[in-house]
């Protein structure tokens, strides 16, 4: 009967060696290539933004579509801050203001020099590698497991073409 039982739990704990941690592996993997897509996708919508002084409905959209392709879903924030000379100091915007500017007629939402412009992207959904390893360590963690801000000043102001 003890043989019997030894033969049985080490059939179970070479199961998970074999097909469980390489999928578990393979699965934080793809949630790090997912991270390294957004973290790229962020950091030239942010840069672009910057050295060209707006944001229009393609680079956004573009941006939007490069973000989703990673088959997560995501809550895309901006904001922009706003440099106010006369004050000295900075009126925020915030993502429904900047889509609005984006939806107008002149498709673009401008900024001007020395304003500040930040974009913070978090994974709405709970990913496959997250879902297994709460289902093994029994826990029911709701933090994000890919998440990136990037954002800085801007120090050029263009006219789109």
């Amino acid at each position: 009967m003890e043989d019997s039982l030894s033969i049985i739990f080490a059939i179970i704990v070479s199961l998970l060696l074999m097909f469980l941690f390489p999928l578990i592996d393979t699965w934080e993997m793809q949630d790090n290539l997912s991270y390294v897509v957004v973290y790229s996708a962020v950091v030239e919508f942010v840069d672009t933004a910057r050295n060209v002084g707006f944001v229009s409905d393609d680079t956004y959209t573009a941006f939007a579509n490069k973000v989703n392709a990673t088959g997560n879903t995501y809550d895309i924030t901006m904001e922009h801050k706003q440099f106010i000379p006369d004050v000295v100091g900075y009126v925020n915007h915030y993502t429904s203001q900047i889509i609005a500017g984006i939806s107008d007629d002149d498709q673009k939402y401008n900024f001007n020099k020395y304003d500040y412009f930040y974009v913070t992207v978090k994974n709405t959904n709970r990913t496959q590698a997250t879902l297994l390893s709460d289902f093994l360590t029994g826990a029911s963690d709701s933090n994000f497991k890919i998440g990136v801000s990037y954002g800085g000043v801007v120090w050029s102001v263009r006219d789109a073409e």
